[in-house]
């Protein structure tokens, strides 16, 4: 664990009526703020459906310590079938303690819309890995994780092992930086996803031990529906060290995994 009182946390959000549009995040230095803001704002900009409200917060961290944590590593799997992208999807996050029943609530609240309204949550599920219960507060706000970012030369080398792998899309990088930090979390057994972005078909499931695993089609093209599910512990969870871990701990990615492409699932040959 490091201090680097220097550091300021960044975040974006974007939206248009109620409706979230774009969110990014980011912990810089003081002199790469201004570029910060500007990339952010830019992003926003750049959706197919013009953003009515961006909004930028800026905190400094002060003397809050700094997490310093090597990413997950990551296989991105070669399957071209949503079918087995999804039961494979349901293999791995079995293998890592979720029961077959609460991998079911998860995949049904992400294809049907898991906020109360029908619609896509701004933030994660929270779902006990044994029983599928939902647990976090708000079901339509869910739960948002922040303050996390690589370091530089973090940076710098992950680019270099996903271009290699042509994942050159900016989701992948920011999306292996958010798991890694809910890995890292008191009481997470595994976590699942896929975008709410129409056009961008590819998800993962995630745990320490199996690292990022990616797939590229969960969903149909056109679908927008998405979202995060995070599974937890049963029965011991303290939810409030949990919270206050996926929003508020500085989290910073100083060293990268291994990156790999694959046909096989971790730990199986083939």
């Amino acid at each position: 664990m490091s201090c680097e009182p220097l550091l300021y946390s960044v975040r974006m959000r974007a939206s248009t009526g109620r409706s979230h549009l774009s969110g990014a995040e980011r912990l810089v230095p003081a002199d790469r703020i201004d570029l910060t803001m500007k990339e952010l704002v830019d992003r926003a900009l750049s959706k197919q459906l013009a953003p009515d409200q961006i909004v930028v917060t800026i905190d400094a961290l002060g003397d809050m310590p700094v997490h310093s944590v090597p990413s997950l590593d990551l296989i991105s799997l070669d399957m071209h079938d949503i079918a087995a992208c999804r039961e494979n999807a349901a293999r791995v996050l079995e293998a890592s303690g979720v029961s077959s029943s609460a991998v079911l609530a998860a995949f049904r609240a992400l294809e049907q819309g898991a906020s109360p309204d029908g619609g896509n949550m701004r933030g994660a599920m929270i779902i006990d890995a044994e029983t599928g219960e939902r647990l976090e507060p708000d079901r339509s706000r869910g739960v948002r994780v922040s303050r996390f970012d690589w370091s530089e030369g973090a940076s710098e080398r992950i680019d270099r092992e996903l271009s290699a792998l042509g994942l050159t899309h900016f989701r992948t990088k920011e999306a292996l930086a958010l798991a890694t930090k809910v890995a890292y979390a008191p009481g997470i057994v595994a976590e699942l996803c896929w975008s709410d972005e129409p056009d961008y078909t590819a998800g993962y499931v995630a745990d320490r031990t199996k690292g990022y695993v990616r797939f590229p089609h969960l969903k149909h093209a056109g679908n927008g529906f998405g979202g995060r599910a995070f599974f937890v512990t049963h029965g011991d969870l303290d939810r409030n060290v949990l919270m206050a871990y996926l929003q508020e701990t500085p989290v910073l990615i100083t060293e990268i995994g291994t990156c790999r492409a694959g046909d096989g699932l971790p730990g199986r040959s083939g």
